[in-house]
């Protein structure tokens, strides 16, 4: 082979070579590229799906805040409606300022110093434009009036800034008198010795001139910060006594069964007897609403005991007064029951249990 020859064959294979490594290299640099951009995609789009779940979440979480903060908003609302409804002056506060100064008020002091405070501790409690002078003349009072008792009965004509306060009190009235009274005093004699002797002087007695009962009306007035008397307190007289009617079995009478009467009363005897010996757990047996005064009471009899017709066939109606005994003791109590009885599995069972004669 020539020279010539020789050197065309070595430079084709090196530029066969030559190109063969430009070509693996570009290959590498294309899967490196390629790497790249799936890297800047895969954390492009993690970063963007992460700001939306970040966004959505705080989203979430205000619209939930908005809902408790709107909830709240509404129930204040609401309680302020209420308040508004009965009137902040019938509050435990307008009880309280109502009460203290019905103390005040009844309360009068035989001593002219006590009297000129009491007059100036009543002015705070009293709306502006009413004067002390306007609720009570006591000049020609020279006794003392005390406070017993008092106690809240009523409060009426409520609206929204006043409400009147009806107070039951007892008090009682003194008259204040001067007698003559012996006091020991000592004395010096001619002699220089001490004795003891008797001399006359004057001293004030309370006279009690008995005790009244009566009821005292105080308007109250707010602004919806603070309370004062806005009128004259009046009184009234106790109201008469009276009474309500006993709770009574009103069940027609013609509706009693007689028939199975003796059945029925066997049932409660045992009803009753297991009422007090049997806990909760084993009543519901015997009862759908288990009830049980286990170590509590003991059975003791049935008084006044009668049995109607129930609303179904094969139910009745018991109602009677049960003889119960504390535990460990003679003390015995009547209790009145109402029970609606039906026969299930050839065995009565009480579906109603009532703690009433009534109904």
């Amino acid at each position: 082979m020539s020279f010539f020859s020789k050197l065309t064959g070595g430079l084709k294979k090196n530029v066969s070579q030559g190109r063969k490594k430009v070509l693996k290299d570009e290959r590498r640099l294309t899967t490196s590229r390629l790497n790249g951009r799936t890297a800047f995609t895969v954390v492009f789009w993690g970063v963007l799906l992460g700001v939306i779940f970040f966004s959505f979440q705080a989203w979430a979480r205000t619209g939930f805040l908005n809902e408790k903060v709107n909830g709240y908003k509404d129930q204040a609302s609401s309680q302020i409606e209420s308040l508004n409804e009965v009137g902040f002056a019938n509050s435990p506060a307008g009880e309280t300022y109502a009460n203290q100064f019905v103390t005040t008020y009844i309360n009068v002091s035989n001593d002219e110093k006590k009297r000129e405070e009491r007059s100036k501790a009543l002015q705070d409690f009293l709306a502006e434009g009413l004067k002390v002078g306007e609720l009570e003349n006591l000049t020609a009072f020279q006794g003392k009036r005390v406070l017993k008792s008092a106690s809240l009965y009523d409060v009426k004509n409520v609206s929204e800034d006043a409400a009147s306060y009806v107070y039951r009190i007892e008090y009682e009235l003194f008259n204040v008198v001067e007698k003559k009274e012996q006091v020991p005093v000592k004395s010096k004699g001619k002699d220089g010795k001490e004795t003891v002797v008797k001399e006359e002087r004057m001293k004030k007695i309370d006279e009690p001139l008995g005790k009244k009962e009566q009821m005292i009306v105080v308007r109250l007035g707010t602004d919806g910060n603070s309370f004062n008397v806005i009128e004259q307190p009046y009184y009234q007289a106790i109201p008469g006594k009276s009474r309500v009617a006993a709770v009574q079995d009103q069940t027609d009478q013609s509706q009693q069964n007689v028939k199975v009467k003796d059945e029925m009363k066997q049932f409660a005897t045992q009803f009753f007897t297991s009422y007090t010996t049997n806990s909760v757990d084993e009543m519901a047996y015997l009862m759908e609403k288990p009830e049980s005064l286990k170590d509590l009471y003991e059975y003791k009899g049935l008084e006044d005991f009668v049995v109607y017709d129930g609303e179904q066939e094969g139910q009745y109606i018991v109602k009677t007064l049960v003889l119960l005994q504390e535990a460990n003791t003679g003390l015995q109590t009547k209790h009145p029951f109402t029970l609606v009885v039906s026969k299930e599995n050839n065995k009565f069972y009480v579906k109603q249990f009532k703690h009433t004669l009534g109904g």
